[in-house]
C-alpha cells in the first residue's frame, strides 16, 4: 500500500514538473501558461498528447520534435524527475494529511523559481506573490492555533533578508526578500533552518564557482537557487532539525 501511495506521488509530480517546465518558459516572457497549447519552440507546431507525457514522451521522441526534429533539452525531464522525487519524498515526511499539500505547492513553486532565476536572474512577482498568500492560508487553516508562526516566519525571513540587500546591495534582491517571505509562510519557525541551509549551500558553490574560474568576485550568482534547496531542506526536515537543536539547549 506505501509502495503504491509513493508511486501516485511520483507521478503526480512528474505531470506537475511537466507543468513546470511550461511556467519556467512561458512566465519571464509573458505568456499564458494555460494557451496556447504545448508546442514545439523551434518549429511551432502542437506537440500530441500522446508525446507530451511526462518522461515517456522525451523517451519516445529520443529528444526530438516528431516534426522537425529540433533538439529538446533533457532538463525538461530532470525538472520532471527532480519534482516527482520531490513529491514522493513530501509524502514521506506528511503522509496521508493535508499538509502534504502545503509542502506540494511550496516546492512545486521552489521548482519554478530555481528554474527561472537560473536562466532570466528575475524572481515573478506573479509566482512568489501568490504562492506567498496561498500557503499562508493554507498553514493557517491547517493549525490555527499557532497562526501567528506562519505570520512572523513569513515577515521575520523576509525582513532578514531585507536587511541583507540593504548591507549588501547587489548581492541581495527584492525578489529573494519576496521568496522568503512566501517559504516562512508555509514554514513558520522552519525557516530558519530553510535560511541557513541556503547560505550554507549558496556560500558553498560561490566559493566553488570562483575557484574553478567559471565565475569572478564581481560576476552576480541568482540567489533563487539557493534559496530553493534550502526551502526544500526547511520543508522536508526543518521542523525535525528544528526540534534537534532546540533539545541541545
Amino acid at each position: 500500500m506505501q509502495v503504491a501511495a509513493f508511486a501516485v506521488c511520483f507521478l503526480v509530480g512528474l505531470a506537475v514538473g511537466s507543468f513546470l517546465n511550461v511556467v519556467a518558459y512561458r512566465v519571464p516572457r509573458g505568456e499564458s501558461v494555460v494557451t496556447p497549447g504545448s508546442h514545439c519552440p523551434a518549429c511551432g507546431h502542437a506537440i500530441r498528447w500522446y508525446d507530451n507525457v511526462p518522461l515517456i514522451g522525451w523517451i519516445r521522441l529520443k529528444g526530438r520534435c516528431r516534426d522537425c526534429g529540433a533538439h529538446i533539452s533533457p532538463a525538461y525531464v530532470i525538472v520532471e524527475l527532480v519534482t516527482g522525487v520531490l513529491f514522493a519524498a513530501a509524502y514521506a515526511v506528511a503522509g496521508p494529511d493535508w499538509r502534504l499539500l502545503v509542502l506540494w505547492v511550496l516546492l512545486a513553486v521552489l521548482v519554478a523559481v530555481a528554474l527561472i532565476d537560473v536562466r532570466h536572474m528575475i524572481i515573478p512577482n506573479a509566482i512568489v506573490l501568490p504562492g506567498a498568500v496561498v500557503l499562508l492560508g493554507f498553514s493557517i487553516v491547517l493549525d490555527p492555533a499557532h497562526w501567528w508562526h506562519y505570520v512572523a516566519g513569513g515577515l521575520g525571513a523576509a525582513a532578514f533578508l531585507l536587511a541583507v540587500a540593504l548591507i549588501w546591495p547587489g548581492g541581495m534582491g527584492m525578489g529573494d526578500v519576496k521568496l522568503a517571505l512566501m517559504m516562512g509562510s508555509a514554514l513558520g519557525g522552519a525557516v530558519i533552518v530553510a535560511l541557513f541551509s541556503a547560505f550554507l549551500v549558496g556560500g558553498v558553490a560561490g566559493v566553488g564557482l570562483i575557484a574553478s574560474g567559471k565565475k569572478t568576485r564581481k560576476d552576480k550568482i541568482p540567489f533563487g537557487p539557493f534559496l530553493a534547496v534550502g526551502g526544500v531542506v526547511g520543508g522536508l526536515a526543518g521542523t525535525y532539525v528544528l526540534d534537534w537543536y532546540l533539545r541541545l539547549w
